[in-house]
Protein backbone atom coordinates (compact mmCIF):
# COMPACT_ATOMS: atom_id res chain seq x y z
CA UNK A 1 0.00 0.00 0.00
CA UNK A 2 1.30 3.56 -0.84
CA UNK A 3 -0.16 6.88 0.29
CA UNK A 4 -1.31 9.67 -2.29
CA UNK A 5 0.61 12.53 -2.80
CA UNK A 6 3.18 11.25 -4.88
CA UNK A 7 3.58 13.13 -8.38
CA UNK A 8 1.32 11.67 -11.11
CA UNK A 9 2.06 10.52 -14.83
CA UNK A 10 0.48 12.81 -16.58
CA UNK A 11 -0.48 10.75 -19.52
CA UNK A 12 -2.49 8.64 -16.12
CA UNK A 13 -3.71 12.44 -15.30
CA UNK A 14 -4.61 13.31 -18.77
CA UNK A 15 -7.07 9.99 -18.52
CA UNK A 16 -8.73 10.40 -15.53
CA UNK A 17 -9.74 14.09 -16.58
CA UNK A 18 -10.95 12.24 -19.90
CA UNK A 19 -12.47 9.48 -17.63
CA UNK A 20 -14.47 11.62 -15.46
CA UNK A 21 -15.44 13.78 -18.23
CA UNK A 22 -17.58 11.15 -19.55
CA UNK A 23 -21.06 11.47 -17.04
CA UNK A 24 -21.37 11.28 -13.20
CA UNK A 25 -21.23 8.46 -11.19
CA UNK A 26 -20.28 5.73 -14.48
CA UNK A 27 -18.20 3.41 -14.16
CA UNK A 28 -15.77 2.87 -17.19
CA UNK A 29 -14.19 -0.04 -19.23
CA UNK A 30 -12.09 0.37 -22.08
CA UNK A 31 -11.42 -2.51 -24.10
CA UNK A 32 -8.14 -3.93 -25.64
CA UNK A 33 -9.57 -2.85 -29.40
CA UNK A 34 -9.91 0.68 -27.87
CA UNK A 35 -13.91 0.87 -27.01
CA UNK A 36 -14.90 2.79 -24.54
CA UNK A 37 -18.33 1.54 -22.55
CA UNK A 38 -19.95 2.95 -19.22
CA UNK A 39 -22.65 1.55 -17.22
CA UNK A 40 -22.65 0.32 -13.69
CA UNK A 41 -19.90 -2.90 -12.34
CA UNK A 42 -22.24 -5.48 -10.84
CA UNK A 43 -19.60 -8.64 -10.70
CA UNK A 44 -16.64 -10.23 -11.76
CA UNK A 45 -16.43 -13.75 -11.46
CA UNK A 46 -14.08 -16.21 -13.63
CA UNK A 47 -13.86 -14.85 -17.05
CA UNK A 48 -16.90 -12.86 -17.12
CA UNK A 49 -17.52 -9.03 -16.15
CA UNK A 50 -21.42 -7.76 -15.90
CA UNK A 51 -21.71 -4.20 -16.70
CA UNK A 52 -25.28 -2.88 -16.42
CA UNK A 53 -26.02 -0.17 -18.97
CA UNK A 54 -29.05 1.93 -19.58
CA UNK A 55 -28.36 1.91 -23.13
CA UNK A 56 -28.01 -2.14 -24.34
CA UNK A 57 -29.33 -3.59 -20.81
CA UNK A 58 -26.65 -5.85 -19.43
CA UNK A 59 -23.65 -6.83 -21.06
CA UNK A 60 -21.67 -9.86 -19.83
CA UNK A 61 -17.65 -8.96 -21.43
CA UNK A 62 -14.59 -11.43 -21.71
CA UNK A 63 -12.41 -9.87 -18.49
CA UNK A 64 -9.05 -10.91 -20.75
CA UNK A 65 -10.30 -8.09 -23.16
CA UNK A 66 -10.87 -5.30 -20.25
CA UNK A 67 -7.69 -3.09 -20.69
CA UNK A 68 -8.60 0.05 -18.06
CA UNK A 69 -11.64 -0.25 -15.79
CA UNK A 70 -12.46 2.95 -13.38
CA UNK A 71 -15.53 2.61 -10.91
CA UNK A 72 -17.06 5.86 -9.37
CA UNK A 73 -18.21 4.13 -6.05
CA UNK A 74 -16.60 1.58 -4.07
CA UNK A 75 -16.68 -2.18 -4.76
CA UNK A 76 -15.60 -5.58 -2.93
CA UNK A 77 -12.02 -6.75 -4.63
CA UNK A 78 -10.91 -10.33 -4.25
CA UNK A 79 -7.20 -11.42 -5.47
CA UNK A 80 -5.93 -14.50 -6.59
CA UNK A 81 -4.06 -14.73 -3.46
CA UNK A 82 -7.59 -13.93 -1.03
CA UNK A 83 -6.85 -10.43 -0.54
CA UNK A 84 -9.40 -8.64 0.17
CA UNK A 85 -10.01 -5.01 -0.70
CA UNK A 86 -12.88 -2.61 -0.84
CA UNK A 87 -12.89 0.94 -2.71
CA UNK A 88 -12.88 2.74 -5.96
CA UNK A 89 -11.03 1.53 -8.72
CA UNK A 90 -8.57 4.57 -10.50
CA UNK A 91 -6.88 4.09 -14.23
CA UNK A 92 -3.24 3.22 -13.44
CA UNK A 93 -1.27 1.47 -17.23
CA UNK A 94 -3.00 -0.70 -19.43
CA UNK A 95 -3.80 -4.33 -18.02
CA UNK A 96 -3.50 -2.92 -14.01
CA UNK A 97 -5.81 -1.47 -11.72
CA UNK A 98 -5.12 0.48 -8.41
CA UNK A 99 -7.55 0.31 -5.66
CA UNK A 100 -8.40 3.53 -3.67
CA UNK A 101 -9.01 2.12 0.39
CA UNK A 102 -9.83 5.47 1.70
CA UNK A 103 -8.95 9.02 0.98
CA UNK A 104 -5.07 8.72 1.71
CA UNK A 105 -4.31 5.39 0.82
CA UNK A 106 -4.42 3.33 -2.61
CA UNK A 107 -2.75 0.38 -3.98
CA UNK A 108 0.07 -0.30 -6.48
CA UNK A 109 -0.97 -0.94 -9.68
CA UNK A 110 -2.29 -4.59 -9.46
CA UNK A 111 -2.42 -6.96 -12.56
CA UNK A 112 -6.10 -7.51 -13.76
CA UNK A 113 -5.09 -11.16 -13.92
CA UNK A 114 -4.88 -11.08 -10.26
CA UNK A 115 -8.40 -10.17 -10.21
CA UNK A 116 -10.70 -13.28 -8.71
CA UNK A 117 -13.56 -11.89 -7.69
CA UNK A 118 -15.61 -7.96 -7.70
CA UNK A 119 -18.44 -7.37 -5.86
CA UNK A 120 -18.58 -11.33 -5.60
CA UNK A 121 -21.79 -13.16 -4.55
CA UNK A 122 -23.22 -13.79 -0.95
CA UNK A 123 -21.82 -17.57 -0.84
CA UNK A 124 -18.04 -16.24 -1.55
CA UNK A 125 -18.11 -14.29 2.15
CA UNK A 126 -19.71 -17.26 3.97
CA UNK A 127 -23.09 -16.93 2.94
CA UNK A 128 -26.08 -18.31 1.73
CA UNK A 129 -27.35 -17.18 -1.66
CA UNK A 130 -31.38 -18.40 -2.06
CA UNK A 131 -32.98 -18.48 -5.36
CA UNK A 132 -36.46 -19.14 -6.73
CA UNK A 133 -39.77 -19.00 -8.71
CA UNK A 134 -43.16 -20.36 -9.35
CA UNK A 135 -44.64 -20.20 -12.69
CA UNK A 136 -48.54 -21.02 -13.20
CA UNK A 137 -50.46 -21.23 -16.48
CA UNK A 138 -54.15 -21.82 -17.15
CA UNK A 139 -56.02 -21.88 -20.61
CA UNK A 140 -59.94 -22.56 -20.39
CA UNK A 141 -61.99 -22.45 -23.07
CA UNK A 142 -65.55 -23.19 -23.91
CA UNK A 143 -68.01 -23.17 -26.57
CA UNK A 144 -67.46 -25.10 -29.75
CA UNK A 145 -64.52 -26.18 -27.39
CA UNK A 146 -64.56 -27.01 -23.89
CA UNK A 147 -61.27 -27.31 -22.25
CA UNK A 148 -59.09 -26.64 -19.07
CA UNK A 149 -55.52 -26.79 -19.01
CA UNK A 150 -53.72 -26.03 -15.59
CA UNK A 151 -49.89 -25.78 -14.83
CA UNK A 152 -47.33 -25.07 -12.08
CA UNK A 153 -44.04 -25.29 -11.56
CA UNK A 154 -41.52 -24.38 -8.40
CA UNK A 155 -37.90 -24.54 -7.45
CA UNK A 156 -35.67 -23.01 -4.87
CA UNK A 157 -32.02 -23.48 -4.93
CA UNK A 158 -29.84 -22.86 -1.91
CA UNK A 159 -25.84 -22.01 -2.33
CA UNK A 160 -23.25 -21.95 -0.14
CA UNK A 161 -19.64 -21.96 -1.52
CA UNK A 162 -18.90 -25.74 -1.07
CA UNK A 163 -22.74 -26.81 -0.96
CA UNK A 164 -26.14 -26.26 -3.30
CA UNK A 165 -29.41 -27.88 -2.30
CA UNK A 166 -32.35 -27.70 -5.30
CA UNK A 167 -35.68 -28.99 -4.89
CA UNK A 168 -39.29 -28.46 -6.84
CA UNK A 169 -42.13 -29.73 -8.18
CA UNK A 170 -44.69 -29.10 -11.02
CA UNK A 171 -47.74 -30.32 -12.04
CA UNK A 172 -49.88 -30.61 -15.25
CA UNK A 173 -53.48 -31.45 -15.76
CA UNK A 174 -55.76 -31.29 -19.19
CA UNK A 175 -59.67 -31.64 -19.54
CA UNK A 176 -61.19 -31.44 -22.66
CA UNK A 177 -65.13 -31.65 -22.42
CA UNK A 178 -64.99 -33.10 -18.97
CA UNK A 179 -62.43 -36.03 -20.12
CA UNK A 180 -59.24 -35.80 -18.41
CA UNK A 181 -56.61 -35.75 -20.68
CA UNK A 182 -53.58 -34.98 -18.73
CA UNK A 183 -52.64 -35.39 -15.26
CA UNK A 184 -49.03 -35.74 -13.95
CA UNK A 185 -46.93 -34.82 -11.30
CA UNK A 186 -43.23 -34.95 -10.96
CA UNK A 187 -41.04 -33.91 -7.11
CA UNK A 188 -37.29 -33.69 -6.90
CA UNK A 189 -34.67 -33.03 -5.06
CA UNK A 190 -30.81 -32.34 -5.89
CA UNK A 191 -27.59 -32.06 -3.67
CA UNK A 192 -24.00 -30.98 -5.23
CA UNK A 193 -20.99 -30.91 -3.09
CA UNK A 194 -18.30 -28.85 -4.88
CA UNK A 195 -14.87 -29.95 -4.28
CA UNK A 196 -13.33 -27.45 -6.20
CA UNK A 197 -13.94 -24.37 -8.02
CA UNK A 198 -15.79 -26.52 -10.91
CA UNK A 199 -16.21 -30.05 -9.97
CA UNK A 200 -18.65 -31.17 -7.92
CA UNK A 201 -20.07 -34.54 -7.24
CA UNK A 202 -24.07 -34.88 -6.52
CA UNK A 203 -27.28 -36.95 -5.43
CA UNK A 204 -30.58 -36.68 -6.50
CA UNK A 205 -33.99 -38.30 -6.21
CA UNK A 206 -36.30 -38.09 -8.70
CA UNK A 207 -40.65 -38.93 -8.48
CA UNK A 208 -42.95 -39.10 -11.02
CA UNK A 209 -46.53 -40.14 -11.46
CA UNK A 210 -48.45 -39.62 -14.72
CA UNK A 211 -51.92 -41.82 -14.96
CA UNK A 212 -52.66 -41.13 -18.49
CA UNK A 213 -49.50 -43.02 -19.46
CA UNK A 214 -50.16 -46.20 -16.73
CA UNK A 215 -47.56 -44.73 -14.32
CA UNK A 216 -48.12 -45.03 -10.60
CA UNK A 217 -44.72 -43.93 -9.41
CA UNK A 218 -41.13 -43.82 -11.05
CA UNK A 219 -38.50 -43.43 -8.51
CA UNK A 220 -34.95 -42.29 -9.69
CA UNK A 221 -32.24 -42.31 -7.87
CA UNK A 222 -28.61 -40.97 -8.74
CA UNK A 223 -25.07 -40.10 -7.82
CA UNK A 224 -22.56 -38.64 -10.10
CA UNK A 225 -20.26 -36.09 -10.73
CA UNK A 226 -20.67 -32.50 -12.95
CA UNK A 227 -18.75 -29.84 -14.19
CA UNK A 228 -19.95 -26.04 -13.49
CA UNK A 229 -18.84 -24.35 -16.40
CA UNK A 230 -20.26 -20.83 -15.83
CA UNK A 231 -22.10 -19.65 -12.92
CA UNK A 232 -23.06 -15.85 -12.78
CA UNK A 233 -26.73 -13.58 -13.24
CA UNK A 234 -25.87 -13.33 -16.98
CA UNK A 235 -24.40 -16.95 -17.98
CA UNK A 236 -24.89 -20.51 -16.67
CA UNK A 237 -24.18 -23.50 -17.96
CA UNK A 238 -23.16 -27.33 -16.15
CA UNK A 239 -22.69 -30.74 -17.22
CA UNK A 240 -23.03 -34.24 -15.29
CA UNK A 241 -23.22 -38.00 -15.26
CA UNK A 242 -23.49 -40.37 -13.22
CA UNK A 243 -25.60 -43.87 -12.51
CA UNK A 244 -28.96 -44.01 -11.53
CA UNK A 245 -31.72 -46.63 -10.07
CA UNK A 246 -34.84 -46.46 -11.56
CA UNK A 247 -38.16 -47.92 -10.05
CA UNK A 248 -41.37 -48.10 -12.18
CA UNK A 249 -44.88 -48.73 -10.85
CA UNK A 250 -47.65 -49.44 -13.18
CA UNK A 251 -51.50 -49.66 -13.01
CA UNK A 252 -51.88 -52.16 -16.02
CA UNK A 253 -47.58 -53.14 -17.07
CA UNK A 254 -45.74 -55.21 -14.92
CA UNK A 255 -43.36 -53.15 -13.01
CA UNK A 256 -39.66 -53.07 -13.04
CA UNK A 257 -36.55 -51.75 -11.95
CA UNK A 258 -33.36 -51.39 -13.29
CA UNK A 259 -29.84 -49.53 -12.88
CA UNK A 260 -29.72 -46.64 -15.66
CA UNK A 261 -26.58 -44.48 -17.09
CA UNK A 262 -27.61 -40.62 -16.28
CA UNK A 263 -26.72 -37.13 -17.88
CA UNK A 264 -27.72 -33.56 -18.15
CA UNK A 265 -27.40 -30.41 -19.31
CA UNK A 266 -27.97 -27.24 -17.71
CA UNK A 267 -28.11 -24.06 -19.53
CA UNK A 268 -29.28 -20.61 -19.29
CA UNK A 269 -27.81 -16.52 -20.08
CA UNK A 270 -29.09 -13.36 -20.71
CA UNK A 271 -29.97 -12.61 -24.47
CA UNK A 272 -27.74 -10.02 -25.42
CA UNK A 273 -28.25 -6.90 -25.14
CA UNK A 274 -31.93 -7.48 -23.23
CA UNK A 275 -32.96 -8.81 -19.86
CA UNK A 276 -34.83 -11.48 -21.58
CA UNK A 277 -33.60 -14.83 -20.71
CA UNK A 278 -32.83 -18.56 -22.75
CA UNK A 279 -32.90 -21.69 -20.87
CA UNK A 280 -32.51 -25.11 -22.07
CA UNK A 281 -32.55 -28.18 -19.58
CA UNK A 282 -31.73 -31.60 -20.82
CA UNK A 283 -31.64 -34.95 -18.99
CA UNK A 284 -31.15 -38.44 -20.06
CA UNK A 285 -31.78 -42.28 -18.48
CA UNK A 286 -30.23 -45.32 -20.71
CA UNK A 287 -30.74 -48.52 -18.62
CA UNK A 288 -27.73 -50.47 -18.19
CA UNK A 289 -29.36 -54.21 -18.48
CA UNK A 290 -31.67 -53.25 -21.65
CA UNK A 291 -30.54 -51.21 -24.30
CA UNK A 292 -34.13 -50.02 -24.75
CA UNK A 293 -34.52 -48.44 -21.87
CA UNK A 294 -34.57 -45.16 -22.74
CA UNK A 295 -35.88 -41.60 -21.60
CA UNK A 296 -34.96 -38.08 -22.72
CA UNK A 297 -36.67 -35.22 -21.44
CA UNK A 298 -36.37 -31.24 -22.38
CA UNK A 299 -36.98 -27.96 -20.96
CA UNK A 300 -36.94 -25.10 -23.81
CA UNK A 301 -38.13 -21.48 -23.33
CA UNK A 302 -38.03 -17.92 -22.58
CA UNK A 303 -38.56 -16.10 -19.75
CA UNK A 304 -39.12 -11.85 -19.81
CA UNK A 305 -38.90 -9.88 -16.30
CA UNK A 306 -42.38 -7.77 -15.69
CA UNK A 307 -41.13 -5.86 -13.03
CA UNK A 308 -41.35 -6.63 -9.30
CA UNK A 309 -40.18 -9.90 -9.41
CA UNK A 310 -42.99 -10.98 -11.94
CA UNK A 311 -42.03 -12.72 -15.06
CA UNK A 312 -43.53 -13.92 -18.06
CA UNK A 313 -42.53 -17.15 -19.59
CA UNK A 314 -42.98 -19.21 -23.25
CA UNK A 315 -41.30 -23.01 -22.65
CA UNK A 316 -41.67 -26.06 -24.35
CA UNK A 317 -41.75 -29.50 -22.68
CA UNK A 318 -40.79 -33.09 -24.90
CA UNK A 319 -40.73 -36.35 -22.69
CA UNK A 320 -39.61 -38.92 -24.62
CA UNK A 321 -40.06 -42.58 -23.31
CA UNK A 322 -38.37 -45.72 -25.74
CA UNK A 323 -40.69 -47.93 -23.97
CA UNK A 324 -44.06 -46.79 -23.09
CA UNK A 325 -46.74 -48.49 -22.10
CA UNK A 326 -49.10 -50.41 -24.56
CA UNK A 327 -51.44 -48.08 -26.30
CA UNK A 328 -49.59 -44.99 -25.20
CA UNK A 329 -46.99 -42.75 -27.76
CA UNK A 330 -43.56 -42.65 -26.98
CA UNK A 331 -42.69 -38.75 -27.22
CA UNK A 332 -45.29 -36.17 -24.82
CA UNK A 333 -44.55 -32.39 -26.23
CA UNK A 334 -46.25 -29.40 -23.97
CA UNK A 335 -46.53 -25.98 -25.22
CA UNK A 336 -46.75 -23.67 -22.41
CA UNK A 337 -47.48 -19.78 -21.39
CA UNK A 338 -46.78 -18.85 -17.78
CA UNK A 339 -46.71 -15.97 -15.44
CA UNK A 340 -44.51 -16.45 -12.56
CA UNK A 341 -42.54 -15.01 -9.63
CA UNK A 342 -38.82 -14.85 -9.18
CA UNK A 343 -36.56 -14.14 -6.29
Amino acid sequence: MRRTGLPIPCPTLALALLLTSTGADADTLIMNNGDRLTGTVVTKRENILTLDTPYAGTLSIQWSEVRQLISEKPVQVILEDETRLTGTLLPTEDGKVRIRADEVMETAPIALSAVRYINPPVEVNGGVRIKGRVNVGVNISSGNTDTEQYHLDTEVVARTLENRFTVGATFNRTTDSGTETESNATGYGKYDHFVSEKWYNYANALFTRDELKDLKLRTTLGLGSGYQFFESEPLNLSLEGGLTYVNEDFYDKEDESYPAGRWALNYDRLLFGSRIRFFHYHEGLAGLEDVDDIMILSRTGLRAPLGQGLTATAQVDVDWDNTPAVGNDSTDTRYLLNVGYEW
